[in-house]
């Protein structure tokens, strides 16, 4: 199946091939099914009807290790890697990689591949069946975006936030520092009570995308519930921080002025050295938000 010089030697026609296992060849064909076989040698030496119009490729195209140019390049190699350790040891095997479609996409495959012997024991090849598990793996990633992440705004929820500090944590024992920020808008009430609760949520996804887009690729903002949001400064401390607070009010800010609102932010900082637990970070930051919140009020 995969890449090897066995695949070289073996007779790409068929002709030294496994003999029949008492398999028809001819059923096979029609099945829904993506079939391949391959020689003793470990060379693909046949592909059935309907792996040929899910590449929209020739059988001559696919046969030794041709079908590996239908291959993703970054699922190649640990593709060959699976097929050699499992060919040398005559064991039945398992792997997923993406097969370019004849439409042009590379779509997800699960291929369960077996060795075969004729009556005598006599080791004759492989035979595999493939199936289609893109639709699949994209709903299990859906799924698990969904679960980590907040529904309204798009942004990470609580929960990864909580993730990525503690992360963040382990990094800053190793040296690189970071910041959290807990920040909470004020006055938003006032957009609920003038626009109504839909517009409400519609001001919050675009205060949600300015504060992602006023900070690095690689920081993190989170929707930690309600109209409180948390920021993750990845390698960010000291001076430089105020700096950002300051760019994220005004950015929240210029976004509830243009609806004719007076959104403020109150934020709480706190630094991630590795000196102490995210657990005490996250709690720290928080205490500094309410805080700063108390200051608005008075």
């Amino acid at each position: 199946m995969g890449d090897s010089r066995a695949h070289r030697h073996g007779n790409a026609a068929g002709g030294a091939g496994p003999k029949s296992d008492g398999i028809s060849l001819t059923l096979l064909q029609e099945l829904p099914a993506l079939v391949w076989r391959s020689n003793d040698q470990g060379a693909c030496d046949w592909f059935n009807a309907t792996w040929l119009e899910f590449t929209g490729r020739t059988l001559e195209d696919e046969l030794s290790d041709g079908w590996l140019e239908g291959v993703h390049p970054d699922d190649r190699q640990r593709c060959i890697y699976t097929w050699l350790q499992n060919f040398a040891a005559r064991r039945p095997f398992v792997m997923e990689y993406r097969l370019m479609h004849h439409e042009g996409e590379y779509r997800w495959i699960r291929d369960f591949g077996r060795p075969v012997s004729a009556a005598d024991g006599t080791f004759m090849g492989y035979i595999g069946a493939c199936f289609d598990i893109n639709d699949l793996r994209q709903l299990a990633e859906d799924l698990s975006h969904l679960a980590a992440h907040d529904p309204l705004t798009g942004l990470p929820d609580r929960r990864a936030f909580e993730v990525a500090v503690i992360e963040a944590t382990a990094a800053a024992r190793r040296g690189m520092h970071s910041t959290i920020l807990f920040a909470d808008l004020d006055r938003f009430k006032e957009c609920n009570d003038r626009f109504g609760h839909d517009k409400g949520d519609a001001v919050l996804v675009e205060i949600a995308q300015v504060m992602r887009l006023t900070v690095r690729d690689m920081d993190m903002v989170a929707r930690i519930g309600g109209d409180e949001f948390g920021v993750l400064l990845r390698g960010q401390s000291g001076a430089e921080v105020g700096d950002i607070e300051e760019r994220l009010g005004n950015a929240v800010a210029e976004c509830g002025a243009r609806y004719g609102l007076d959104i403020g932010l109150s934020i709480g900082a706190s630094a991630i050295d590795g000196d102490h637990t995210a657990s005490v970070v996250l709690a720290e930051a928080d205490s500094r938000m309410y805080e700063s919140k108390r200051r608005q009020v008075r």
